[in-house]
């Protein structure tokens, strides 16, 4: 591609792909959920960085030089540091499969419960509960004492059945 060609198609691109990744970024700091925006904000990204490589590509040398200024290097070390921090401490998802005690632990317990004491924990009935898990799909017989057992004769992911007895109260 000649830098003619180049010119006339990195800037806007770099500007459209900056105008739409803020717009969905800010629209899913605050949690507004409209459409597909976290979506566009995901997928779309790629465009950014695309544009973003053809715009260093055409200003190499003035981009090259940023990296001889103390004051920007500071600038970018910061913004590095900031991203493999980002990567490092743990978010809600990890704090979520935490230590002993926490979620995960919970869940094997019932997920290891005879289904007769399941069935008192959600508030039903074992008859009520096998009938539950039928209605899902789901061959339950006399043979299968715990939830484990149901998802796992099945060939179904445990915590999916596991929220379908709980979701559904």
């Amino acid at each position: 591609m000649d830098t003619t060609t180049l010119r006339r198609w990195a800037t806007p691109l770099t500007i459209g792909a900056f105008i739409l990744m803020a717009v969905t970024g800010i629209l899913m700091f605050f949690h507004v959920q409209l459409g597909i925006i976290k979506v566009a904000h995901e997928w779309l990204s790629w465009a950014m960085v695309i544009a973003v490589g053809l715009h260093v590509t055409l200003h190499w040398k003035t981009f090259n030089r940023y990296f001889t200024q103390k004051p920007a290097m500071a600038v970018i070390g910061l913004f590095v540091v900031i991203m493999v921090a980002s990567m490092l401490i743990p978010g809600k998802d990890e704090e979520r499969r935490g230590p002993p005690g926490g979620q995960m632990q919970v869940t094997k317990v019932l997920m290891a419960a005879p289904l007769d004491k399941l069935a008192g924990v959600t508030g039903k009935t074992l008859e009520g509960l096998q009938a539950q898990l039928q209605q899902q799909g789901l061959k339950v017989d006399a043979t299968m004492a715990s939830l484990g057992d149901v998802a796992q004769q099945n060939q179904r992911n445990p915590v999916e059945v596991l929220n379908g007895v709980i979701g559904a109260n």
